[in-house]
C-alpha cells in the first residue's frame, strides 16, 4: 500500500458520518468518492489504498472532528477548504499559513475569515475561536513569531519547550538555512514542512498519541532520505534534534532541559 504525506489538518464543527466526510472532501478535491478512504485514528492503517487518505479523531471544543488529509495537496488550499465547510454546511478551522501559532482561518459555508484562538485552551488541544483576528495589534498582543513564555533566553532554554522554541521558532526563523547539497523529493520536503509547524507548537503544549506517533514517523522518513544529514541542507539537522528533545518521554515542555546527541 503506497505511503501518502500529510500536508494538513483541519478541525470540523459538526461529528459527520464516514461516508458525508468521503463524499464531502472528494467534492473539494474534484474528485470521485472512491477516490477518498476515510481512516479512524490518526496514527492508524487505511484499510484501502486510495488517492486521498482522511485520517479522523475526536475533536474538542467548538469542533467535533479533527482530520489529517494524506496525499496530494490541492492547488488551492483555501478554496478547498472552503468547498469542503459547504459541502459539509458547517465550519471549518485550518492553519492560515502564519507562523503565529494562534491565528487560524475560519472557513463556513460562502464566508472566510482569520480568526484568533485562546492560547490557553489550544495548548489543551481545545481550539476556542475567541474573535476575528485584528493585525493592527500584531505587534503587541498577536506577534508573528510564537508567543514567549520566559523572558530571558537563558530562562527560556533552560526547559525542554524552550528548547523547542529556540531551535524551530527563533533560529529557523531568523538563522540562515543551509544550502542543500542533494536533491529534495516532493513528498520529503511535506514531511519536513509539516514537522516543523508541529513541533513549533509543541513548544507550549503537551503532545497527544497520535501527534508524538507522527513525529517519531516523519523523523525516521527524513533520516531514511538523507544519508547525510548536512548535505540535505536547511534546518534538517535542528528539527531532527528538536525531533528528538520532544521524543523524550516524558513530553512536557515545562520539564528541564535536556542534553542530546547531534541528529
Amino acid at each position: 500500500m503506497m505511503e501518502r504525506t500529510m500536508w494538513d489538518e483541519l478541525w470540523i464543527e459538526n461529528d459527520v458520518a464516514a461516508a458525508e466526510l468521503a463524499a464531502a472532501v472528494a467534492r473539494a478535491y474534484g474528485l470521485d468518492t472512491n477516490d477518498v478512504v476515510i481512516v479512524d485514528g490518526i496514527a492508524s492503517d487505511p484499510p484501502r489504498d486510495a488517492r486521498i487518505q482522511v485520517h479522523r479523531t475526536r475533536g474538542a471544543g467548538e469542533f467535533a472532528i479533527r482530520i489529517q488529509l494524506h496525499g496530494a495537496a490541492p492547488s488551492d488550499r483555501g478554496q478547498f477548504c472552503a468547498k469542503l465547510a459547504s459541502a459539509l454546511t458547517c465550519k471549518v478551522l485550518g492553519d492560515d499559513g502564519n507562523i503565529n501559532p494562534f491565528s487560524f482561518m475560519l472557513y463556513e459555508p460562502g464566508n472566510a475569515m482569520r480568526v484568533s484562538v485562546d492560547p490557553q485552551k489550544l495548548e489543551e488541544h481545545v481550539p476556542v475561536v475567541i474573535g476575528p483576528y485584528d493585525d493592527r495589534t500584531e505587534e503587541d498582543s498577536h506577534p508573528t513569531r510564537p508567543i514567549r513564555r520566559y523572558p530571558l533566553p537563558t530562562e527560556h532554554r533552560a526547559t525542554r519547550g524552550g528548547q523547542i522554541s529556540h531551535i524551530v521558532n527563533e533560529y529557523m526563523v531568523e538563522g540562515l538555512p543551509r544550502p542543500p547539497l542533494v536533491e529534495w523529493p516532493p513528498e520529503t520536503t511535506e514531511t519536513y514542512e509539516t514537522l516543523t509547524r508541529l513541533l513549533s507548537t509543541l513548544a507550549f503544549r503537551t503532545a497527544s498519541d497520535d501527534e508524538l506517533a507522527s513525529i517519531r514517523t516523519w523523523s525516521d522518513q527524513l533520516r531514511t532520505t538523507f544519508a547525510d544529514l548536512e548535505k540535505a541542507g536547511w534546518f534538517v539537522v535542528e528539527v531532527l534534534e528538536a525531533s528528538t528533545i520532544v521524543l523524550a518521554e516524558p513530553w512536557d515542555p515545562d520539564l528541564p532541559a535536556i542534553a542530546i546527541k547531534p541528529a
